[in-house]
């Protein structure tokens, strides 16, 4: 089944960088209620577990080596589609077609996907590395800026949903209950995480200073996942 797809647009305005309690780098949006956003920012091995909204505890199946790819002055014809979206979060049955991301199959393509770079995990020869120092200035800035604007690609979630299994952590006073997770590929998936594969639903964190109309484009996915995928966002 693939992820509850849409996209946020909203206001930063608060942030908490990835550490061992925080699990993911969570970012608090402001819109037509507040929200929260978890971005995987560091790699972790197989069976390892990890925690999130929805899903609740899960034990991997396949190594999730962490990749990602930063554009700090992103120019690309989507940003002037994207700019149509209104404030909170929109399913994909109700977004442009033209901004339903896709890093496979996007024409012209999102990024170079050659170009994404891994997340070294945490070894007993090494503390590991994260993405805290690449997201966090620009977190920073747009919190700070009162013309900036935070638009997150990715799956939502909804605490009060039937059948939902809240993360039960409170990251912030108070902490929402509604969000977006899996803001990376989502397709080009094996094991357990197959179930999420789709086409056109890719995550993506983009940040927009109106005041100098800049865009700062972040792109993540696994390495395991294949960029070689089908129409259903399956490996081929």
């Amino acid at each position: 089944m693939p992820v509850n797809y849409g996209v946020l647009r909203g206001k930063i305005t608060d942030a908490i960088p990835y550490n061992s309690g925080t699990d993911h780098y969570q970012i608090i949006v402001q819109a037509d209620q507040p929200y929260r956003i978890a971005v995987d920012v560091y790699s972790k091995f197989a069976g390892q577990s990890i925690a999130y909204a929805p899903d609740g505890n899960t034990v991997l199946d396949t190594d999730r080596m962490v990749m990602y790819y930063k554009d700090e002055n992103y120019k690309h014809p989507v940003i002037n589609s994207i700019l149509k979206c209104k404030q909170g979060f929109t399913l994909k049955a109700a977004m442009l077609p033209s901004i339903c991301l896709d890093y496979v199959h996007f024409n012209p393509p999102l990024f170079p996907l050659n170009l994404m770079k891994v997340v070294k995990p945490k070894s007993d020869n090494s503390a590991g590395e994260n993405l805290n120092g690449d997201i966090d200035p620009w977190v920073q800035q747009a919190k700070n800026n009162p013309n900036a604007e935070v638009f997150a690609f990715g799956s939502g979630w909804n605490d009060a949903l039937a059948g939902s299994r809240p993360d039960n952590r409170f990251y912030f006073s108070p902490n929402p209950s509604v969000g977006v997770h899996d803001i990376h590929m989502n397709q080009g998936d094996t094991g357990n995480e197959k179930k999420n594969n789709g086409s056109k639903q890719d995550g993506a964190l983009f940040i927009y200073f109106k005041n100098t109309n800049k865009w700062v484009a972040m792109f993540f996915r696994f390495q395991n996942q294949s960029i070689h995928t089908d129409a259903n966002g399956n490996p081929v």
